[in-house]
């Protein structure tokens, strides 16, 4: 498995297919990969630098990752100097999601915790925290006729969420 620790536009920009992203920008990254990634699995991992990508595999180790197999040197920009394909991923405003969601153009996934989903939140959205989908990705999501797009507050949960989404083959 590769966790990518990079910001979450930089991971959106350009990534690696089937790449994590468990950005090193907010606090606890290492709670957040362990909530979605097994700490027994085997890891590689990558992020802006490989001094940065040293100081990920330290953050995983932290909280029990002990299978971390090395690092992606050079990163995602590294892969694609091999030829290698990489995968972006769409990034758009509250208000261009507004605009789609009065359109009926896209699904709203809400990744947030169930307490401030309680909160508050978008009339028809479906919430599922993040961590959920460490477990699997539910049949409604796969198959919703509709693009998905993916919230959280900040945009690291959501960035967890559509790198598990996109590894399990959701694509839309």
């Amino acid at each position: 498995i590769l966790l990518d620790g990079r910001d979450t536009r930089a991971y959106d920009s350009a990534h690696v297919p089937g790449a994590i992203n468990v950005t090193m920008v907010r606090a606890a990254v290492g709670t957040r990969a362990a909530w979605v990634v097994d700490p027994k699995s085997e890891v590689v991992v990558t992020a802006e630098t490989d001094d940065e990508s040293r100081r990920l595999a330290l953050l995983l180790e932290a909280v029990g990752f002990r299978r971390i197999a090395g690092l992606l040197a050079g990163g995602a920009p590294a892969w694609h100097e091999a030829a290698l394909p990489l995968q972006s991923t769409a990034a758009i405003d509250v208000s261009e999601l507004a605009a789609r969601l009065r359109r009926g153009e896209v699904r709203l996934l809400d990744v947030r915790d169930p307490s401030e989903w309680e909160e508050g939140h978008v009339e028809g959205s479906r919430h599922l925290p993040y961590y959920d989908l460490g477990k699997g990705v539910p049949d409604d999501l796969r198959n919703g006729g509709k693009p998905l797009a993916v919230a959280c507050s900040v945009g690291s949960r959501s960035s967890i969420a559509v790198s598990l989404l996109r590894r399990a083959g959701v694509d839309d």
